[in-house]
């Protein structure tokens, strides 16, 4: 490996070295070719779909000092690089250019990379820029709770994705959590033999990434639903606990419930079974990744959950809506989506919890109506908690008016909100009245991306 960054280091070197301060047109044409070799030295590099960030940041610095560019701040999971602002141009305003580095899938970041670090060394004369690469590990954003939140302190911040087509968002979603709650106790079953119902998987998932492939299972909603159809099938059985483990943000990886199964119904209920499994198997194997779903015997649990509170639980698994709730069946925009972010029977109550993410506030009060209707269908508390608008950034401001102005938006009040988890939302925390946007891009118009954000960060252009 180090053998081949030193070749590779070489020949970036020699292309460093003929990136100069030429004017226009000759600058236009010198940044693409700087873009396309960025590239190639990137596809050398990480041929391999799987890469340690560590990696990856031995070959960020190399190309750094190569380009007489500084590293900022280096952590386990993120890395900065600052290039100073030209000389009498200190005061200009300063932006940092955010992009990701996928260590589960290496390759699919080259563009996005590629561009961001011509893009740091694009314009001739400009204030400070800062490009912060954060690790991705699958759909978890691992590098941004790492970062300290200076290195994102800025008059503005580029935050690249690409994506299906080319757009700026300037707003996240308005969140909310909801709850629903039934207390209960504990009683003695009449059932004869007791069983675990798990699953778990390994990768994290956006529960609002909703891209065809992309999409996982939720593991309380599988198990949730396979006791719901067995109910409605007139199977017997007791519910003993009925539990899932999570990471904040992201659609829980593990989930387990207990149940006791009528004697009469266990050759029925484990053929029921069979079917709910080869269901998943053929999801995951869409997927491509490995998953664990079983159904095993276990010790009989001394109590189990009331009627009560086992009939609610079954009642919510089988009419709560979940997942894309409202959508545009033109063109495809999903305004308002939820996921069941965790279930938890202790002390024979049953605590399930929901995330619900929304373009607007109309859409989330819709939303909340019908699941408080719902929780009054099926005997349980409901409790609603708006969090508010998770980022915004004024639609007067520079960065936004500059880069609506040459990316084409449509239907731009909808389409420049994203459900997804992004870095924005976490960013919006610490530095609320920060002016950031999302550049998502295809992958053809990223030469077209480079110029615009040249264009944006020299000052020259922006004073014509």
């Amino acid at each position: 490996m180090k053998r081949l960054l030193f070749l590779i280091i070489s020949f970036v070197f020699v292309i460093s070295f003929t990136l100069s301060g030429c004017s226009d047109p000759d600058r236009k044409g010198e940044l693409r070719e700087f873009l396309s070799a960025n590239e190639d030295a990137y596809e050398e590099a990480f041929l391999e779909p799987e890469c340690e960030f560590s990696s990856f940041i031995d070959y960020i610095k190399l190309w750094a000092e190569a380009n007489s560019v500084d590293v900022a701040f280096e952590g386990k999971h993120s890395l900065v690089l600052k290039n100073n602002a030209s000389k009498g141009f200190d005061s200009e305003p300063d932006c940092v250019l955010m992009c990701s580095f996928n260590t589960t899938d290496a390759p699919s970041s080259k563009i996005v990379v590629a561009t961001a670090q011509t893009a740091l060394l694009g314009p001739v004369e400009h204030g400070d820029i800062s490009l912060a690469i954060i690790e991705h590990t699958g759909a978890r954003l691992t590098g941004i709770e790492e970062l300290p939140v200076e290195y994102l302190a800025a008059d503005n911040l580029i935050n690249l994705n690409t994506g299906s087509n080319n757009n700026i968002l300037t707003s996240g979603p308005v969140a909310a959590a909801c709850s629903f709650r039934n207390t209960g106790e504990f009683k003695e079953t009449t059932y004869a033999q007791a069983f675990a119902i798990t699953m778990s998987m390994p990768e994290y998932t956006d529960p609002y990434d909703f891209a065809k492939g992309k999409s996982f299972p939720n593991p309380i909603n599988t198990i949730g639903g396979f006791l719901a159809s067995s109910k409605s099938a007139g199977k017997l059985f007791d519910i003993a606990s009925f539990e899932s483990k999570d990471h904040n943000g992201y659609t829980p990886y593990y989930a387990k419930a207990v149940i006791v199964v009528d004697s009469n119904n266990i050759e029925s209920f484990n053929s029921r079974f069979e079917k709910s499994y080869d269901n998943m198997e053929s999801k995951f194997e869409d997927l491509e990744a490995e998953f664990e779903y079983t159904m095993e015997e276990t010790d009989m649990p001394k109590n189990v959950l009331s009627d009560d509170v086992s009939g609610n639980l079954v009642s919510l698994m089988y009419t709560l809506n979940t997942g894309t709730c409202l959508q545009d069946e033109e063109t495809g925009l999903i305004y308002a989506a939820s996921y069941l972010k965790s279930i938890s029977t202790e002390k024979g109550s049953l605590n399930l919890k929901m995330g619900l993410r929304t373009r607007g506030e109309s859409y989330l009060d819709s939303l909340s109506a019908e699941y408080e209707t719902t929780a009054g269908l099926c005997s349980t508390d409901y409790n609603f908690k708006k969090t508010g608008r998770l980022w915004r950034t004024d639609e007067k401001s520079s960065l936004v008016t500059f880069f609506t102005g040459c990316v084409p938006q449509q239907n731009q009040a909808e389409s420049a909100v994203s459900l997804r988890n992004y870095e924005n939302d976490l960013i919006a925390a610490d530095l609320p009245d920060e002016d950031m946007i999302i550049y998502t891009f295809e992958k053809g118009d990223r030469k077209t991306v480079l110029e615009n954000i040249t264009n944006f960060l020299d000052p020259s252009v922006q004073k014509q």
